[in-house]
């Protein structure tokens, strides 16, 4: 049976979806791309692709993949591009947002947490093609459009917190996710009683497109992200440490 006629079989036979599980994480699905797919110029040979969301009845965003490319033909109803990709590997790639496989016919949901269980189950089987370490599908770049109205709020706020001494911005991906504008902020104390009121204070002016992010520098993550950019705020020192 092929993969389709197995999804099927799964729909109604409770007994065959542990069979149809296992012969999707080993299979191939096909994606729809926003762009057509390019090949990262970094040593390690990636992919660069972003992958097209789409909402339920209820306003759920999820990610559609298909069985076949007939399959998503009848769900794009015109041209659009599409990738074939391992399906354990783009579970990998979007752990943290929910998937659909075949909208709009015979399918199944997966949501993000169903997903990080599949790839766990994946690692502990020592089944290749995946990462599952979040770290490892983060990138971090130069934020790519003007963000001098998230700076210059920020550095206003954190100017009367006596507990940070710098602040870095800049983009954060996850995976085909679209990125993130992240905050990294090498501060001591309490982070929720300074991102809690930043965020709140920060939500006033960022744009309707913009999403935010906050860690410390003192984390692993936060000290990655820092290295690739300088510091937008300085805290200005005080009489007795000059």
């Amino acid at each position: 049976m092929n993969l389709d006629e197995l999804l099927k079989a799964a729909i109604t036979d409770p007994s065959k979806r542990s069979v149809f599980l296992q012969t999707l994480i080993k299979s191939d699905v096909y994606v729809i791309v926003k762009n057509p797919v390019k090949q990262s110029n970094n040593s390690e040979g990636g992919i660069q692709l972003e992958l097209i969301t789409t909402q339920n009845p209820d306003g759920d965003i999820f990610i559609p993949f298909f069985t076949s490319f007939r399959a998503l033909q009848q769900f794009a109803k015109r041209y659009v591009d599409c990738y074939k990709i391992n399906c354990l590997r783009f579970f990998d790639l979007i752990q943290s947002v929910s998937a659909v496989l075949n909208p709009n016919s015979y399918g199944k949901e997966f949501s993000s947490q169903e997903i990080k269980s599949i790839l766990l189950i994946a690692q502990n089987l020592k089944i290749k093609a995946i990462s599952y370490n979040e770290a490892d599908i983060i990138s971090y770049r130069r934020c790519e459009h003007s963000v001098s109205h998230i700076t210059k709020a920020a550095s206003k706020f954190l100017a009367k917190q006596p507990n940070v001494d710098k602040a870095y911005i800049l983009e954060m991906i996850k995976g085909c996710e679209r990125p993130q504008i992240l905050l990294v902020l090498d501060m001591m104390g309490s982070t929720r009683k300074l991102f809690v009121p930043l965020s709140k204070y920060l939500s006033k002016i960022v744009k309707s497109n913009e999403h935010l992010c906050f860690i410390s520098l003192e984390q692993d993550m936060g000290k990655k992200a820092a290295a690739t950019v300088e510091p937008f705020y300085t805290r200005k020192k005080r009489y007795f440490e000059k």
